[in-house]
């Protein structure tokens, strides 16, 4: 195999997502023991997985969280007494979608709002229940460790008989005693207005199709609150006697403890997860005398585990910041660094062999050392192993396969290129995407506004940072000043969290401000950097960064004060989006009313854009990106790109799809599979917006 091959299989490892398994093609054996490195020294990670209590994975995409349940798993299986069951959540709910349930729950009283959701509800835990089911049956009948003949003689076929039966009892409709739920429906009927001031979810909708934003002011709803759907379900779902059966049954083979995996939680919607967790999380975790215990992946911010004790909790947060802080705030950048080394160097050795140098494959030399490299690898991935393999791939191409050593400039121009093919257009394109509503546009509108903003400001601070006398900025000019830095206090970092999500912004550091205030110190995307010119600072100087010049503050204040303002519905007073605290807590300031909701502020002309312009799913548009920056593409390698199901992309590529009937994806079959390229007319569509 050539090293173009090699290279390709080194940079398919760090990019694959999911659960998406690396293989020896020769043997079929999993290698993710062979190539996992633990984002702490150690394996502190892995070890902490091992362990019988739930650990909690936070982590924004790609940061390796479904590696860590992948390797858990692999070790979990050597063992005799421990099995770990995997639980897809999100394909489970999309599924639980397009499912009827049969049973005739109208005897309830309901509105048809609450009949749907809990026909959802009813639906999804069912399938997560058959799902458990199923995993059960592999973890233990595939595994050769375990002995099925007990102390107390249970065969194979008498588990599984007695599993069978267990589960068919169990997602048995057998509703019972409704007078409870009767009571709630009736009391849902006499509900009104909303009480509560709306929030902003500063989640905004963005790659992540459910992290959104939720404008919910004073609309009329009968909707059950968690509690009385979890007091509905409790009479269909006996989760208690369900927990302790099982536990029974594993004993006997024996079983002494099962680890949940959890993947994709923070996907599914906010009311729907807390359904989830207290109906079946909470209890198996917190009754079950440390039988059950969950190993669960979530996204920043939402984490949102309602009737579990977060104290007894172990949780990691995946990134760079959040994970090595911990230890030493200080050494951040450089624990990060010494990640990125450690898993290219196992990733090299593993597929090229032990004697793999580095000089081989990459341009070094005095002025660009292997310890500058890997820097320079920490500093355009922002240490996310799925992005640099992405970025490596490109280098790849842009070496025209290994002719040329990648060099710095290769890889910088290969993250400009990443943060053009993947991150630029989750804003820049805006208006071409289809939303669930106009608001989350407007939303969508306002924060690339923002983004625009900040760049402005940081090519501004570039050019005065070069012609500053300061003794501080002595050794720049209007050519190599950095300005990659942006810092606020802390409590405004909810306001900026879905940019940081979408990786355009990094948390770098906490420190104090020169006033002694607390801040959050962020650097912008380095892609993004190259982009447009701006200098990303490879010195680290805590006093740098905390200059006046890379306060941000004011300009997302003014930004939040531009771009939303809060109104009373019962006097149509107006408010300042500041003022949204007082308000929640008293209501209107001039009637007391506490009917007020916050609006997105939007010129009539950009209310014209927006609206009128021709718009396709987010879903589809994400494919349609995909194909532009590589085609053709199978299904499932759409889907390893996007962090999506293969029949996720199917249902986005069917003939009633947009993409489809506009003519903007060509199909095509070669050797019985199925191949999307992007078309002349997608190509017109993202440079113009038009069809």
């Amino acid at each position: 195999m050539d090293n173009t091959n090699i290279f390709l299989n080194v940079v398919d490892s760090l990019s694959r997502y999911r659960r998406a398994e690396i293989i020896d093609e020769s043997t079929s054996e999993s290698l993710i023991e062979s190539l996992y490195v633990d984002p702490l020294e150690n394996d502190l990670i892995l070890k902490s997985m091992m362990k019988k209590n739930t650990v909690l994975l936070i982590g924004r995409k790609g940061t390796g969280k479904s590696t860590i349940i992948n390797r858990f798993q692999h070790e979990i299986r050597k063992t005799n007494d421990r099995i770990s069951l995997y639980i897809d959540v999100n394909a489970l709910f999309e599924q639980a979608k397009k499912t009827s349930f049969q049973t005739n729950l109208n005897s309830l009283g309901l509105s048809q709002r609450n009949l749907e959701r809990l026909n959802l509800y009813i639906a999804f835990i069912e399938k997560v229940i058959t799902e458990i089911n199923a995993e059960i049956k592999k973890n233990i009948f595939n595994n050769p460790i375990i002995n099925l003949f007990s102390t107390q003689g249970i065969t194979k076929n008498k588990f599984d008989e007695e599993l069978e039966n267990l589960f068919k009892e169990t997602i048995k409709p057998t509703f019972q005693n409704i007078t409870d739920s009767q009571q709630i429906a009736s009391k849902t009927k006499q509900s009104s207005k909303e009480d509560n001031l709306v929030t902003l979810d500063a989640s905004l909708e963005l790659k992540n199709p459910h992290l959104k934003t939720s404008i919910k002011a004073g609309e009329s709803s009968e909707m059950l609150k968690s509690d009385e759907f979890t007091s509905i379900l409790s009479r269909y779902f006996n989760i208690i006697k369900f927990m302790n059966d099982l536990k029974i049954l594993l004993s006997k083979i024996p079983i002494k403890d099962v680890s949940i995996c959890l993947d994709d939680v923070s996907e599914i919607d906010k009311d729907s997860l807390e359904i989830f967790i207290k109906f079946i999380v909470a209890p198996l975790n917190n009754l079950s005398d440390e039988y059950y215990k969950f190993k669960i992946s979530l996204y920043p911010g939402r984490d949102y585990l309602p009737g579990i004790d977060r104290q007894k909790v172990k949780t990691f947060n995946l990134d760079y910041y959040e994970l090595y802080s911990l230890n030493n705030s200080e050494k951040v950048e450089e624990q990060a660094i010494a990640y990125t080394e450690r898993l290219l160097e196992k990733r090299f050795k593993y597929y090229f062999g032990e004697k793999f140098n580095i000089y081989s494959i990459f341009h070094i030399d005095k002025e660009n050392t292997p310890k500058d490299l890997y820097k320079l690898l920490f500093q355009i991935s922002a240490n996310v192993p799925r992005i640099l393999g992405k970025i490596l791939e490109i280098a790849l191409q842009k070496t025209n396969s290994l002719t040329t050593k990648i060099n710095r400039k290769i890889l910088q121009e290969s993250a400009r290129q990443h943060d053009k093919n993947d991150i630029e257009y989750i804003l820049k394109k805006n208006e071409s995407i289809e939303y669930k509503s106009y608001d989350e546009s407007f939303e969508q509108f306002h924060l690339a506004k923002l983004l625009n903003l900040i760049i402005q400001k940081a090519i501004e601070n570039k050019k005065h940072i070069g012609k500053s006398t300061s003794n501080i900025f002595k050794d720049f000019n209007a050519n190599t000043a950095p300005s990659n830095y942006l810092y606020f206090p802390k409590q405004l970092e909810d306001i900026v969290k879905t940019l940081e999500f979408n990786f355009y912004i990094s948390k770098f550091s906490e420190q104090k401000h020169r006033d002694g205030d607390d801040i959050s110190v962020y650097v912008l995307n380095y892609g993004l950097c190259i982009d447009n010119n701006i200098i990303f600072d490879n010195g680290s100087n805590r006093k740098f960064r905390i200059e006046r010049i890379f306060d941000f503050e004011k300009l997302i204040r003014e930004w939040m004060n531009g771009s939303k303002k809060i109104i009373c519905e019962n006097c149509s007073a107006e408010f300042n989006i500041e003022e949204k605290g007082i308000l929640q807590k008293y209501g209107c300031l001039t009637c007391k009313s506490k009917l007020i909701k916050i609006k997105s502020v939007i010129s009539q002309i950009e209310h014209k854009k927006i609206t009128e312009s021709f718009k396709i799913p987010k879903n589809q548009f994400d494919i349609l990106i995909s194909l532009n920056s590589k085609s053709p593409q199978t299904a499932t390698l759409l889907g390893s790109d996007l962090d999506r199901s293969y029949q996720s992309i199917s249902q986005s590529t069917n003939k009633n799809s947009k993409l489809v009937k506009h003519k903007l994806i060509d199909r095509t079959t070669s050797k019985g599979k199925t191949h999307f390229r992007i078309s002349n007319s997608g190509i017109s569509f993202l440079k113009t917006g038009k069809i």
